[in-house]
């Protein structure tokens, strides 16, 4: 039996609502060399495990993993990656879908160029189950010239976006653990760092839906991420060749100041007497994030 040319990743935790939606647009993929690593977290208390099971017994390339660790996202996925046979790697989180094409446009995409290691597409939004109305995230842009520098100051890739070259992963690791608010974030910074290549294709890929109660709405949501950051950018920069600290070392100097700024908004944001002032202003601002398209 030979490998699957794609390996999709899809942690799952208590996510028997959507899940199926998810599994249901792999199996319309108009591309069909692949297997869906469906890596169940073993502190799921609801049905997600025998939905999962239940696609996996109609379809082989679906594959039921239960993972006994009860950990975070970031956990779930480097099982994936490590089960992955693929040579290519694509991210479906629970409660997202693909675009019918997506597999087909992004493989293509790495075939043609061996220079590329990271394919990444566009990816729309939208709120619950409806589909009918899509939202464009004004921070999801195409990278410029110097992509390290773009993505140290701005996390513009959603892991829904991308096809990646497992080899990129296998040489350079893959997803921090306990860094649950930008662990994403770092896996660009990281992989751009030792030169893998991020190319944009110009086509929308899948889409990402929105949660109102969000981890991101609560309230101590950027005092954590300020501080992920903080020690993000120091592990970071202790990979850097001294070419490369000398380079963005003005960069550096910069993001420090600008989450420090951030740590401490958040600290007023979870301030008893500060909070109910400034947490609606915090989120006004986030949703201004969104630009409606249909």
């Amino acid at each position: 039996m030979t490998n699957p040319k794609v390996s999709i990743i899809t942690p799952a935790y208590n996510a028997e609502k959507y899940i199926g939606e998810a599994i249901e647009s792999v199996l319309a993929q108009t591309y069909k060399d692949w297997e869906h690593i469906v890596v169940v977290d073993g502190g799921t208390t609801d049905g997600t495990a025998a939905v999962v099971r239940r696609y996996a017994a109609r379809d082989p390339r679906v594959i039921y993993h239960y993972d006994k660790e009860h950990k975070r996202m970031a956990s779930a996925r480097n099982v994936g990656i490590r089960l992955a046979r693929g040579e290519y790697i694509a991210f479906l989180d629970a409660d997202n879908v693909f675009s019918e094409t997506k597999l087909e446009a992004q493989a293509a995409h790495l075939d043609s160029d061996g220079s590329c290691g990271v394919s990444y597409g566009k990816v729309l939004h939208f709120y619950g189950g409806a589909r009918d109305v899509l939202w464009e995230n004004k921070n999801e842009a195409p990278l410029r010239t110097d992509q390290l520098r773009g993505l140290l100051w701005r996390n513009s890739i959603n892991l829904l976006a991308v096809l990646v070259r497992k080899e990129c992963f296998d040489r350079w690791g893959a997803f921090p653990e306990g860094w649950a608010a930008c662990d994403e974030h770092y896996v660009w910074i990281n992989l751009a760092s030792r030169g893998v290549r991020f190319c944009h294709i110009e086509k929308m890929v899948g889409l990402s839906r929105l949660h109102i109660a969000s981890d991101s709405r609560r309230k101590d949501h950027i005092l954590d991420t300020a501080n992920l950051f903080l020690k993000m950018l120091d592990s970071v920069e202790k990979t850097l060749p001294p070419e490369q600290k000398r380079e963005y070392g003005r960069d550096f100097k910069g993001l420090r100041r600008s989450w420090k700024i951030k740590r401490f908004i958040g600290i007023l944001l979870n301030n008893r007497f500060t909070s109910p002032l400034l947490l609606p202003l915090y989120l006004a601002r986030r949703e201004r994030t969104y630009a409606k398209v249909s």
